[in-house]
């Protein structure tokens, strides 16, 4: 038996987890997932840390934004609870967590009825963990049908061996893309804004941060604003968050 007919026995592909563990970039990683749809009939597939700038995905924008939007990958999806809470892979379907709709929440229900709506009805997701960040995330696939048994119990070891595979390079990918925004962000940033922004980061207000510069404090929140919307956030907390983050400031 050659080596490709033994992982097609034990249900691996290892073209395809090569295809991961070879990625250089999102792109690659894009396209091992798709890869993974095309050859186990998924529709839909996730990566995500509990941080929505680490999420790469092929869900429709307004499902994704929706997340954002209300954090339902912050303790409100039932799903990414018990992935977490378990440590391993899970076959899901809608239309089973539907029985115990009772004791879903509001906003548990429309997070649902947003997933059926495009057609993310079953599927397998398993955890990731993020050391650096002590973060977790999942590896997800889903699909608009149900899977057979037999297929949950080999799809939940794929799922599995894929997400490892994927943790393992994905903040490696992530990071050429990061680097790309943080030199636009360099170029971007003017040197007023980029002075009020550190200023900021050492807790100083913006009457201080005036004082510092010789300016008034309505042109330091003009500064700080601009810098907010040129690192896409609101406000100069998240401002200064994502600043630090692509290590354009030094709060030390």
């Amino acid at each position: 038996m050659t080596d490709r007919n033994t992982a097609e026995v034990v249900g691996f592909d290892l073209d395809l987890t090569y295809a991961v563990a070879s990625s250089q970039n999102t792109r690659d990683l894009r396209d091992a997932a798709e890869r993974f749809c095309r050859t186990y009939e998924f529709s839909f597939w996730i990566y995500g840390l509990a941080r929505p700038d680490c999420v790469l995905t092929n869900y429709p924008i307004g499902l994704f934004e929706l997340y954002k939007r209300n954090s339902w990958h912050r303790g409100c999806d039932p799903i990414v609870n018990t992935v977490v809470r378990r440590r391993r892979s899970l076959s899901w379907d809608l239309d089973e967590w539907a029985l115990l709709r009772p004791a879903w929440t509001d906003e548990q229900a429309n997070l649902f009825h947003s997933h059926w709506q495009v057609g993310s009805r079953a599927g397998v997701s398993a955890p990731v963990f993020d050391r650096q960040f002590f973060d977790f995330g999942i590896v997800s696939f889903s699909r608009d049908r149900p899977l057979e048994a037999t297929e949950r119990h080999h799809q939940e070891a794929r799922v599995q061996l894929f997400a490892g595979y994927f943790r393992g390079i994905a903040p490696t990918a992530m990071a050429v893309k990061k680097c790309c925004r943080r030199a636009s962000a360099l170029t971007s940033l003017s040197a007023r804004e980029h002075d009020c922004l550190c200023w900021a980061a050492k807790g100083k207000t913006s009457w201080e941060i005036g004082q510092v510069l010789s300016i008034s404090s309505a042109t330091v929140n003009f500064h700080l604003g601009n810098a907010a919307m040129k690192l896409g956030v609101n406000g100069r907390t998240c401002a200064i968050a994502r600043a630090i983050q692509l290590g354009l400031i030094n709060p030390v």
